[in-house]
């Protein structure tokens, strides 16, 4: 019986090759002993001939290929290493804030700060009497204040009022006045004129302008005219100064 089974395989196998257009040849295999079927050896894989280069394009060498971005480039830390000077600086080289630049002998500069001029202060004293002395020669003329004819205060008026010191010396326009105003603010003293200083006669019936060395001008009455005397020259006595502290320089 098992004989019979074995040969019905045998023959549909043949049939089934025959259909395929396949001659082959079937050889009865007991049933009771099957052989194993070897599984066909792998071919080894052929070995690639690293000398041999494929028709297509060429493989990348090593040095040709471009480094990834996470690579940095090496840097030869060889001290003795020569330098190229035909290399161009690096621009982005890092510079030790810590280290100290030398100046050069252009770098030096010295300030020259100049001493400041001294301040001159104008002697106005002198440049009142310098303008009274001017008028010498012009008329005695009552009530008068310039600029040719001139009693004994007008004199003195126009005299402050020309050297730009008239608030120096108050009172208004006649002798008495400038007295009073002079009492009036501890000005008058008998004794250490100062050039400019106002000379007082007679309780405030006359005035005059000290002009140092003992002497004053002063427009005297219509025979005398502007003249320059001695301090007590004056039949009317002598009462006191005015000091109208003008600047003397």
């Amino acid at each position: 019986m098992p004989n019979r089974a074995h040969g019905l395989r045998a023959t549909a196998l043949a049939l089934l090759v025959a259909i395929a257009g396949t001659t082959a040849i079937v050889a009865p295999v007991a049933a009771t002993d099957p052989v194993p079927v070897e599984s066909p050896a792998p071919s080894p894989s052929p070995i690639p001939d690293p000398s041999a280069t494929p028709s297509g394009s060429p493989s990348p060498s090593v040095e040709s290929a471009a480094p990834s971005p996470s690579q940095e480039p090496s840097v030869s830390a060889d001290p003795s290493a020569p330098v190229d000077p035909s290399a161009s600086p690096d621009p982005s080289a890092s510079v030790d804030p810590s280290a100290t630049p030398t100046p050069g002998p252009s770098a030096s500069l010295t300030a020259t700060v100049a001493a400041p001029a001294p301040v001159i202060v104008p002697n106005l004293g002198l440049r009142v009497v310098r303008i009274a002395l001017a008028q010498r020669g012009d008329q005695y003329r009552a009530g008068y204040q310039g600029p040719s004819y001139f009693d004994c205060s007008g004199l003195v008026r126009y005299s402050y009022r020309k050297a730009g010191v008239s608030a120096k010396l108050g009172g208004g326009s006649s002798a008495r006045g400038m007295l009073y105003w002079g009492r009036l603010h501890g000005l008058t003293s008998p004794r250490n004129p100062r050039v400019g200083d106002v000379a007082i006669y007679g309780n405030g019936s006359h005035a005059a302008i000290w002009i140092g060395s003992g002497r004053v001008v002063h427009a005297l009455n219509p025979r005398l005219d502007i003249r320059v005397t001695t301090l007590r020259a004056t039949t009317t006595p002598f009462t006191t100064f005015i000091h109208t502290r003008i600047p003397r320089g």
